[in-house]
């Protein structure tokens, strides 16, 4: 009778230890993720500001900042920049830490960029945007990350076929001129390729710019807003200090 108390009690020792353990495991985990984060956000505040000394470089050189953060890696100057360019600026342009592009803006040439939306499970998504500009030419770019199977389409016209989005090398960039309509213009493209995705933005005149630029990362759940690690990181050239407050929703 006694040796089967004990038993009992061993098994319930046991019990408590294993459970003891698994909280133990799971608080590690999670304070370990916690850290990962931290230091991601560290390192993507880190890289903004390279890329900012940058910008900043190429007003010093051109009087302007680029249209496209994509131009620091240009060797022939863009359009109204050719005086003073001493570029490139950069080898790449690095992804953030999350593995998405940083996202870049200057008024008022941009219109609209989209933010990175990979596909994640399930049949293939329909992604529209929808803008309501004044009637005339603009640019469309497409920074696509391996978007391979579907056509891109203005206002149900296609201006980029799924042929072109075949070709290397990652980014592709693909630049379209194509024609606004007065009010509601609506842009549409498919996410096919989970973890793929394409970047669309449209600049109307695609002036380099004097003022200002919002530079930045969408932090880890790689779309506009949220709290905590999901938080976006925005510098603004124009306030001091650059980086505004944690969780500042660009839009």
């Amino acid at each position: 009778m006694k040796e089967r108390k004990k038993a009992g009690f061993w098994l319930v020792e046991s019990l408590v230890i294993i459970a003891i353990f698994l909280i133990l495991a799971g608080l590690s985990v999670m304070l370990v993720s916690n850290v990962i984060q931290k230091s991601k956000i560290v390192s993507a505040k880190a890289q903004i500001a390279q890329l900012s000394l940058l910008l900043e470089a190429v007003k010093d050189d051109t009087g302007y900042y680029p249209v496209f953060l994509q131009n620091l890696t240009m060797k022939t100057p863009p359009s109204r920049q050719e005086e003073g360019w001493h570029g490139p600026y950069a080898r790449t342009i690095p992804l953030d830490p999350w593995g998405s592009p940083y996202f870049y803006r200057i008024p008022p040439t941009t219109l609209f960029t989209s933010p990175p939306l990979p596909r994640e499970y399930g049949k293939p998504e329909t992604y529209e945007m929808d803008f309501e500009t004044n009637p005339g030419k603009a640019l469309l770019r497409i920074e696509n990350y391996g978007i391979t199977s579907c056509d891109i389409t203005l206002n149900g016209v296609i201006v980029v076929y799924e042929y072109e989005l075949r070709k290397k090398p990652r980014p592709q960039i693909i630049e379209k001129e194509i024609t606004l309509n007065s009010g509601n213009n609506f842009l549409v493209w498919a996410r096919s390729t989970p973890g793929d995705f394409l970047i669309a933005s449209i600049s109307a005149d695609n002036v380099p710019t004097r003022e200002y630029f919002i530079l930045g990362s969408y932090g880890n759940d790689r779309k506009g807003g949220g709290l905590g690690h999901n938080a976006d990181i925005v510098w603004h050239s124009r306030y001091y200090p650059n980086f505004l407050p944690h969780g500042t929703i660009v839009k």
